[in-house]
């Protein structure tokens, strides 16, 4: 708080002040006192007034800059309720129990959307597993009646049943993943082992290079990442696919490399944000904006590091950064809450 606003705030009080010491000084006058004794009496008065403002000024002051630091503090704003001291002033104990109670307010809120949020998430979680039965139940029709594009319709759905159920949990990953040694190759054998058919189908090769390396990660959180990246690539027309890896003194990375379309250069900043499709979504009519997202949002949890390079008609290449580092080694087979 500073003194000018302070001043402004007791306006009225200062100006009332200023008109009972000239009205003082005038009764004085009339009633013909000493001029200076007219004049000393409301100057005795201004200066009691003033000096009266001086303690309210300095409790004032310390108090909002404390708030202020207090404030300033704090990663999480909201906590602010609770580290509010008691004022030394009524209006300072005003604004403390406002902000206790919006904040109450603000808490019961976010329960409530919390609430509703994880009951939407178990009915999802609920659908997915009754729906993967009757998917099931059609390929395995699929394959005693030989009927190879219904059953590669069917496969389409479960990956996009699949993409629904972890994007359900996405925001709760710490709650269902093991961080331990995988093996990189086995990894991405896993991973192409299940797109086989489709990626013999469509005639693209792939091609793997030096993915003898272990990583700490969880094994069926990273399949579905890589699954996203394959099923990118595959969308937007490559022929080749190149899974390649590279160590360094503190981290694995992993380079997953397509021919296909690439990405324009105004659309590269923006391809893990969700829901964007860019140019490319246009073009091809399939894109939903959650696979790259889901990815990031999926390495963030991890504790991975995704990034993006293309270019428009040359392809793309997806990095994922495993980082290496012994802090894991006690937890490596342990589920973490």
């Amino acid at each position: 708080m500073r003194l000018s606003d302070y001043l402004r705030d007791k306006a009225f009080f200062v100006a009332w002040s200023v008109a009972v010491a000239g009205f003082s000084a005038f009764l004085l006058y009339m009633v013909d006192a000493n001029v200076y004794f007219a004049l000393f009496v409301p100057c005795v008065y201004l200066v009691g007034a003033a000096l009266s403002l001086v303690p309210e000024f300095v409790r004032k002051r310390s108090y909002y800059r404390e708030l202020r630091s207090t404030l300033d503090g704090l990663d999480k704003k909201y906590l602010l309720s609770e580290l509010v001291e008691v004022a030394s002033f009524a209006e300072g104990n005003i604004l403390r129990e406002t902000l206790k109670t919006v904040s109450k307010a603000m808490n019961d809120e976010i329960s409530r959307h919390s609430a509703a949020s994880a009951a939407y998430r178990e009915y999802i979680e609920l659908w997915v597993h009754e729906i993967k039965t009757p998917i099931a139940g059609g390929k395995l029709l699929c394959e005693n009646t030989r009927n190879a594009r219904l059953s590669a319709e069917l496969e389409k759905i479960d990956k996009l049943v699949e993409q629904a159920l972890f994007y359900a949990r996405s925001n709760n990953v710490e709650k269902d993943y093991i961080i331990k040694r995988v093996d990189l190759s086995e990894l991405v054998s896993g991973v192409l082992r299940k797109n086989a058919p489709d990626l013999i189908e469509r005639k693209i090769s792939v091609e793997t290079a030096e993915l003898a390396h272990m990583v700490l990660t969880d094994g069926k959180w990273t399949d579905f990442i890589l699954q996203q990246l394959i099923d990118n690539a595959v969308k937007y027309g490559c022929s080749r696919l190149r899974f390649y890896g590279e160590r360094s003194a503190n981290s694995v990375t992993l380079s997953v490399r397509d021919n296909g379309a690439g990405i324009p250069a105004q659309d590269l900043r923006r391809v893990f944000d969700k829901g964007f499709t860019g140019e490319n979504g246009r073009r091809f009519g399939r894109s939903t904006g959650l696979g790259l997202y889901l990815c990031k949002k999926l390495c963030v949890k991890l504790g991975l590091d995704i990034s993006v390079e293309s270019r428009a008609g040359e392809g793309t290449t997806v990095k994922i950064v495993f980082p290496r580092s012994e802090m894991y080694e006690p937890y490596k087979n342990v589920s973490l809450p």
